[in-house]
């Protein structure tokens, strides 16, 4: 099925068209075709669209890590890339986008689109701007979720990776500070935070998590701008 004139329009006045001639590109996206996403659906990393440029037609997505927590919210008019999702968040913390509400997104190959960079400098210029905001915001989420609030980043990964509120560590405390970017005096510090708290408890090279939903909402609670809604 092909996108709608509604959702055609859309895509055409987006940032990705601005100053191209439009009609031009019509045959090209009369090519595309709406997926529809159920409020509540969660959507894993289908490789065929992994290196594709993704557009929100309709809708609202959220980036969350596999108990929730909200990362990144993306909404109708948006585009975004799995694949520097995959290779800036998927180390800190496995995730999946879920859509807040029905939605609709298309995907762009970009094979087909650097065909048209050539041609079109204009339509080069924006991919790069669209890229290049992209992925600063994502990167400034990140920052958000590491080096700003190691807590939070700890939380996220025991929350991600335990087995049965269980996480064993083979390289030890060392290791986790690496794969968090944080140093192992900060990772010390989180660590007694949350046992203080009573929501996890530490020996050697284990980690156990002690509240489960305690964690979620310390997580939660700690990522969150003052302003934020949870995600429904």
């Amino acid at each position: 099925m092909a996108l709608n004139v509604k959702q055609e329009k859309r895509l055409l006045s987006s940032a990705l068209f601005a100053g191209c001639d439009t009609q031009s590109y019509r045959p090209l996206v009369q090519t595309l075709s709406p997926i529809s996403i159920l409020k509540g659906q969660r959507i894993g990393s289908p490789p065929h669209h992994a290196s594709a440029l993704g557009f929100l037609l309709d809708g609202c997505l959220d980036l969350c890590n596999l108990n929730g927590v909200l990362f990144y919210t993306l909404e109708a008019g948006d585009f975004f890339e799995i694949e520097p999702m995959f290779s800036q968040i998927q180390t800190i913390l496995p995730w999946h986008l879920r859509a807040r509400t029905n939605t609709v997104v298309t995907f762009l190959d970009k094979n087909i689109m650097l065909s048209q960079f050539e041609e079109d400098p204009a339509f080069a210029r924006n991919y790069i701007h669209i890229r290049a905001d992209y992925t600063q915001n994502l990167t400034r989420q990140l920052d958000h979720f590491t080096a700003a609030s190691p807590g939070v980043a700890l939380a996220l990964y025991l929350l991600g990776n335990h087995t049965q509120h269980i996480l064993k560590l083979p390289d030890g405390l060392a290791g986790l500070a690496r794969r968090l970017n944080i140093s192992r005096a900060t990772l010390y510090r989180a660590l007694a935070d949350l046992e203080r708290r009573q929501l996890v408890s530490h020996h050697e090279k284990t980690v156990r998590i002690l509240d489960h939903d305690g964690l979620f909402a310390f997580a939660y609670s700690q990522s969150q701008p003052q302003d934020s809604l949870p995600a429904e």
